[in-house]
Parts: structure tokens; C-alpha cells; sequence
């Protein structure tokens, strides 16, 4: 039976974001979510994107301008979750 504490529990559930404490706090000074990129990489993945494609992408989301790479590779994946 679902409670509301076990709902609770479940929404404070702890992720393995296969990093260590200094990779955590480096990505926190530079203004990223490690959290909410992990989220967004595991969600990119249930849609066909790679892990490597999505991992690229992630950073990309904030950028106001990208290069024509980011572009490529931005759009590709876009195209892809839009299909799915």
C-alpha cells in the first residue's frame, strides 16, 4: 500500500550519480545540477539517445549560443525525442 511517507521516501530517494565529491562540488561551482543532469540524461536515454550523446547535450541546455557542432548534435537528438 502507498502511503504518504512511503511516497515521500520514495520522492527523497538517493541517486548514484557515479561521480566523486570533488567531481560533485566541481560541477556545483561551475553552476550546474549534477542531480537534475543525471534526471535529464536518464530520461534522454529512455528515448533512444545515447549516454555519450546525452552527456554532451545536457551542458548545452543553458547556452544561449552554440557552436555549430552543439547545433548539429542538438538538433539531431531533438529530432530523435520528437519522433519518439
Amino acid at each position: 500500500m502507498l502511503t504518504a511517507s512511503n511516497s515521500w521516501a520514495r520522492a527523497m530517494e538517493i541517486l548514484d550519480l557515479n561521480m566523486s565529491d570533488e567531481e560533485y562540488l566541481h560541477l556545483i561551482a561551475q553552476g550546474r545540477d549534477p542531480v537534475q543532469e543525471h534526471i535529464y540524461v536518464k530520461n534522454l536515454m529512455r528515448v533512444g539517445v545515447t549516454k555519450e550523446e546525452a552527456t554532451k547535450l545536457i551542458p548545452m541546455l543553458k547556452k544561449a549560443e552554440r557552436s555549430p557542432d552543439e547545433e548539429a548534435l542538438f538538433r539531431r537528438v531533438w529530432q530523435q525525442v520528437y519522433q519518439f
